[in-house]
């Protein structure tokens, strides 16, 4: 019985990210062809990495949230969409539905997905100034509100 909680403690703490971590870097390629390097970013403004899928139904729902975002506070943080297993056409369709001009890198093998212990979409990882993992939000955003006071946190939060 003791055991079954301690592994219950442990998975509860895998599954909620490397909270206090270096945020793993990673290179890819964006949906628009470019190359992308979240080593240049790190240490030099706050992050959120956005994972999602196009045939993800809460990120469509709440994929809204993240075009007023990039507008609000894209020149105070970092929006950078993680798109897993997704097929490009899809992915790319996807993103100019919503208007979502933040780079979106394609993580076909879940390899990101996997260096940042996201095991559902969507999952939000918020990278503090000091390149550290500060938050995590695994599931769908209730709605605007709870996610506008993440995004806030992130902006003024301090090592």
């Amino acid at each position: 019985m003791r055991l079954l909680a301690v592994l219950a403690v442990l998975g509860l703490a895998l599954a909620a990210g490397p909270i206090g971590r270096p945020a793993p870097a990673f290179q890819g390629t964006t949906l628009a062809g470019e190359p992308f390097d979240l080593a240049h970013y790190l240490g030099r403004v706050p992050i959120v990495l956005h994972f999602w899928a196009s045939n993800c139904p809460p990120c469509r729902v709440e994929a809204p949230y993240w075009s007023q975002a990039q507008r609000a506070y894209g020149d105070r943080l970092l929006i950078v969409g993680v798109d897993v297993q997704d097929l490009p056409t899809m992915a790319r369709e996807f993103t100019a539905r919503y208007g979502w001009s933040f780079p979106n890198v394609q993580d076909g093998t879940a390899a990101v997905a996997a260096a940042y212990r996201v095991t559902g979409k969507p999952t939000t990882v918020f990278v503090g100034i000091d390149g550290t993992v500060v938050g995590y939000h695994a599931g769908p955003y209730g709605g605007a509100a709870a996610f506008e006071r993440d995004l806030l946190r992130l902006i003024r939060w301090r090592p």
